[in-house]
């Protein structure tokens, strides 16, 4: 029972880590693929006395994707009932042209700005919409995002190191009369330690399987799907290989380094 306490106390701090990391990492990678999503929705709209030529733009102006000719047929056709057949020839040839142009990542409001003073000095185009108010909305919700992810990992990783830091001294405390006995009898220092690192090692491996299982069975559940359709968003799946081993990786040298910093501050008290 007690052995189990031990472990659950270790086990506990390192799956908060990891599922926060994970979290992080979740949200991060929702946050691209929503960013990804509304570069190819978001479009700058340009008035251009001339033709224009996708190379000639993407030579002055960096960061444009793709651009295209917004129709002015629609228009015209409105017109038809009102006007001479001649005066919508007439209107046709006076009328500016019209292009959505695309970029190639989805933009913050210095990089707009940049974008449109470019397109107007390079005096191919005469007027630039870039629908800056709303694009700033949904731009600083984005970063909320990010920061509030960014910040709560920080917040869980200072917890769970000092709970870690707490259950080790506890350990070292319980096996310190063992380990005394072990270095009047010459064992080295990785002798001494074995047990500790070993409990360690198995709590990481526990603590990552458990938090693949959270983040497995979570895109399965019907009320978390049904919230992301809402917001228009995709939950992306849990890789079994990729990020199991990433977050084994991270236990593994977290726990690892907080036994050997414990067991070296130990030694030289």
């Amino acid at each position: 029972m007690k052995s189990l306490k031990n472990h659950l106390s270790v086990i506990f701090p390192l799956f908060v880590l990891l599922f926060s990391l994970q979290f992080s990492f979740l949200s991060n990678q929702i946050v691209k693929d929503y960013a990804k999503k509304l570069t190819e929705d978001y479009t700058i709209v340009v008035v251009a006395p001339k033709i224009l030529s996708q190379a000639v733009i993407q030579s002055r102006v960096s960061g444009i994707k793709s651009i295209q000719e917004i129709s002015s047929k629609n228009i015209l056709d409105r017109l038809k009932g009102n006007i001479s057949s001649k005066n919508i020839s007439l209107l046709k040839i006076a009328l500016p042209k019209f292009y959505s142009i695309k970029l190639q990542s989805f933009p913050n409001m210095t990089e707009i700005e940049r974008i449109k003073q470019k397109l107007l000095k390079s005096g191919l185009v005469s007027k630039v919409e870039t629908f800056s108010k709303t694009h700033d909305k949904i731009y600083r919700m984005f970063e909320s995002l990010k920061n509030t992810a960014f910040v709560f990992s920080v917040f869980i990783v200072i917890i769970s190191v000092l709970l870690m830091f707490k259950q080790m001294r506890i350990w070292l405390l319980e096996h310190k009369e063992r380990m005394s006995i072990m270095t009047l009898f010459g064992a080295p220092f990785w002798m001494k330690s074995a047990v500790l690192y070993r409990l360690v090692i198995v709590d990481s491996f526990i603590s990552t399987f458990l938090v693949g299982i959270v983040f497995v069975v979570l895109p399965q559940i019907d009320k978390i799907n049904e919230f992301a359709k809402t917001m228009d968003v995709k939950i992306p799946q849990f890789d079994l290989i990729y990020d199991s081993v990433t977050l084994l990786g991270i236990s593994l040298a977290f726990s690892l380094f907080i036994v050997s910093l414990v067991l070296r501050k130990m030694n030289k008290e």
